[in-house]
């Protein structure tokens, strides 16, 4: 028995780490739809749209995309208004989603709504789109017709129009997929009418009923005008019942069975040729509204199982967006302190609450962790790339016996960045061997992970780092470890990235353009120029070649790790260009186009997006100017300046705002859109810093009361970014 026991702990180890092998293969890939990864969002969660405490852990996950209104919520929401109507919401009173629709009135009215306008500068505050839910239920194609034309004229950049939420759960208002095709035609023609270029999806049913061919998606296929331009459906697996283990392996088989395959076997047939798809919620299963709470969801294996289930449908082409439910509430960004009463009570008092004003106590829960890991890979890779797992351990998957623990897929950059994401679902920790076509890449790696020994394992507000992305550097082979997700960096091409230093934009570049150059081997301290500007600053100088053969050096700003700023010179020949960055031993290279202009506007919170970095004034009747506060910012955090509103003042006043940008200067024309509207440009030139453009516009009187506002600028038919601008 002694020697039994002691061959067994010797065993041991050798169980606690076994090897796979992951292979990738760059000559067989697929390409990804840009912005691919995103979130569902609520209206009615307290918390405001320009929350930037909210948004500053929002932003850690890297959303391609964030779901407007929301999911349920949205059939009785008023675009127009930003709020949800009592009376819509009262029409689903006998239905099953009746009472959370009812109590979600105050939710969301009770905190002033959600207007689109606070939802796109939010998503502009991201680096993300939107998919909109249409409320094509209660509202009508006008009103939708409306938005469309609303989100046009403001550079509102909707990725995804969706009709009408989930419209197979309810009663009364669809008999049949066919029905309910026919009664969104008029909402995808109006739709259709403000913006020929609007993607409009329908929906085909949950991916999670057991039936293998749903009543509802039987008779969208058998639909003849299929006007559509993509299929949005949502994924909620049965819930499971015995032990944790038991919910992992029917999870498990989800992520096999209902994933790619789901689309590739079901909904493709049904659908002409070429159709797009999107998946805009899915969980690893039913959450709430008569379901039970899912025990998976919100834990680590669910943040796994969230990653593997994104990296599984992105290898299918014709797949346009997935996204988890939710970016806030108990899936999300959560809170210590939720405040739905306080914005209940406001709601009965017949008024609503800034709740910024409120302490929530912000944190993320462990499932978007998961999704942080693999969007941040996401966020820029433009390739998904052949990959293969050959041996590692297996994992339970019900009704298929033993699958491999580990899931794998490698993604690719424009610039040839290549990065790998691996999962583990497993109690196990793997050590893979990383080949790329056919040849073990050297490594080291730069690793991002989240992992742990429990799978149950949940963040809370008196715990919220249980579980937390980690960054480390690693050899190959690399150590999985159990119930993880692991994105490492294969290699670190020597390629720069040149983007409008004002919008961040990459694209043309003008000439006395400021222009930021992004390169991981731009190396430190931090250091600024003074006038006149170098050509060599921190051991870093840039030449750039035009089609002629014309090299010049580029005026250095500053350099600090990562970037450089500089100043694009003049007398570059338009059209191709190739840029040159050298310090030291470090080559880094880049292509990009020289032309007349390529506006951008500058911001406070110095990422393009958010309130404009601007100078507002009156002048009265007596030529008297009084200046007007533009934003205020919370010195705390980062990113937080926020429009302050705009006085028109008297009738006789007039309102004049100075906007700060680059590439402006070479345009022959200079057109300025404040909500949607063309305003005055009084001037449109250079400002007294090297590169820093200036844009002088007025404010008419027919905006006043407009509130939060978009403003953009048209340089030579040149859109710029979206900045922000308030108007009382």
């Amino acid at each position: 028995m002694m020697r039994l026991r002691l061959l067994l702990l010797l065993a041991l180890p050798a169980l606690a780490q076994v090897s796979a092998t992951v292979d990738v293969n760059t000559s067989s890939s697929t390409p990804l739809n840009a912005n691919f990864s995103g979130f569902n969002d609520e209206i009615v969660f307290p918390a405001e749209y320009f929350d930037y405490r909210l948004n500053d852990l929002a932003a850690q996950l890297s959303p391609g995309w964030i779901r407007y209104p929301s999911g349920l919520f949205s059939d009785a929401f008023n675009w127009q208004t930003g709020q949800m109507t009592a009376s819509w919401a009262n029409q689903f009173a006998n239905q099953t989603i009746g009472s959370i629709m009812i109590r979600g009135v105050p939710w969301a009215d009770g905190k002033g709504g959600g207007s689109f306008v606070d939802a796109a500068n939010r998503a502009n505050f991201l680096a993300a789109k939107l998919i909109v839910c249409v409320n094509a239920y209660t509202d009508t194609p006008q009103s939708a017709g409306a938005m469309a034309a609303f989100a046009k004229a403001n550079r509102i950049p909707v990725a995804v129009w969706e009709l009408a939420n989930e419209p197979y759960l309810t009663t009364g208002f669809f008999s049949s997929g066919a029905d309910y095709a026919a009664k969104m035609k008029p909402f995808r023609d109006a739709i259709k009418a403000a913006d020929p270029s609007a993607v409009v999806a329908i929906f085909f049913d949950d991916a999670g009923n057991t039936s293998p061919n749903p009543p509802w998606d039987q008779s969208l296929g058998g639909y003849a005008d299929k006007y559509w331009d993509a299929v949005t459906y949502h994924h909620y697996p049965p819930q499971s019942t015995g032990p944790f283990s038991q919910w992992m392996a029917d999870e498990n088989a989800v992520l096999v069975n209902k994933t790619n395959t789901y689309v590739s076997g079901h909904l493709a047939p049904l659908n002409p040729a070429g159709m797009k798809f999107l998946i805009s919620e899915f969980l690893p299963s039913a959450d709430g509204l008569g379901a039970g709470t899912s025990v998976t969801a919100g834990t680590l294996y669910g943040a796994v199982y969230a990653a593997e289930y994104v990296m599984r449908i992105s290898s299918l082409p014709n797949m346009l967006n997935a996204g988890m439910h939710a970016l806030t509430g108990t899936r999300g960004v959560y809170a210590a302190n939720q405040h739905y009463t306080d914005v209940q009570n406001a709601y009965n008092a017949g008024t609503s609450i800034d709740t910024l004003s409120l302490d929530f106590g912000f944190y993320t829960v462990a499932q978007p962790l998961g999704l942080a890991v693999l969007n941040a890979v996401l966020r820029n890779a433009a390739l998904v790339e052949s990959t293969a797992v050959t041996g590692g351990p297996t994992v339970a998957a019900t009704g298929l016996g033993q699958i491999p623990a580990v899931y794998a897929q490698a993604y690719a950059t424009g610039s040839g960045q290549q990065s790998l994401v691996v999962t583990n679902k497993g109690a196990v920790s793997v050590q893979i061997n990383v080949r790329l076509n056919g040849s073990a890449v050297a490594g080291p790696f730069n690793v991002q992970s989240i992992s742990g020994p429990d799978p149950t394992a949940q963040n809370t507000a008196a715990n919220p780092n249980a579980v937390s992305v980690q960054s480390s550097v690693s050899t190959n082979p690399v150590t999985i470890p159990p119930y993880s997700v692991v994105r490492m960096d294969l290699n670190a091409p020597s390629v720069a990235t040149p983007v409008n230093s004002a919008s961040y934009a990459a694209g043309p570049a003008a000439a006395q353009e400021i222009v930021t150059v992004f390169g991981s081997q731009i190396a430190g301290p931090a250091v600024s120029a003074s006038l006149p500007l170098p050509d060599s600053l921190g051991g870093l100088s840039v030449q750039i070649s035009d089609s002629a053969g014309n090299t010049q050096s580029a005026p250095i700003i500053d350099v600090v790790p990562g970037a450089a700023s500089i100043v694009i010179p003049s007398g570059l020949v338009p059209g191709p260009a190739k840029l040159v960055a050298q310090q030291g031993a470090t080559t880094l290279t880049a292509s990009l186009t020289i032309a007349s202009s390529s506006p951008g506007l500058y911001t406070m919170n110095s990422d393009g997006a958010g309130v404009a970095a601007a100078y507002a004034f009156r002048i009265t009747a007596a030529s008297e100017a009084v200046t007007e506060t533009l934003f205020t910012c919370a010195p705390d955090y980062a990113r937080s300046c926020l429009a302050t509103p705009l006085s028109l003042g008297d009738p006789t006043d007039t309102l004049y705002v100075a906007l700060y940008g680059t590439g402006i200067r070479g345009a022959a024309n200079v057109q300025c859109y404040v909500a949607g509207i063309a305003v005055p440009v009084l001037y449109a030139g250079p400002a007294a810093t090297p590169g820093l453009d200036q844009v002088n516009i007025s404010i008419p009187r027919s905006l006043a009361g407009t509130g939060d506002a978009r403003v953009y600028l048209i340089a030579d038919g040149n859109a710029s970014n979206v900045a922000g601008l308030s108007i009382q």
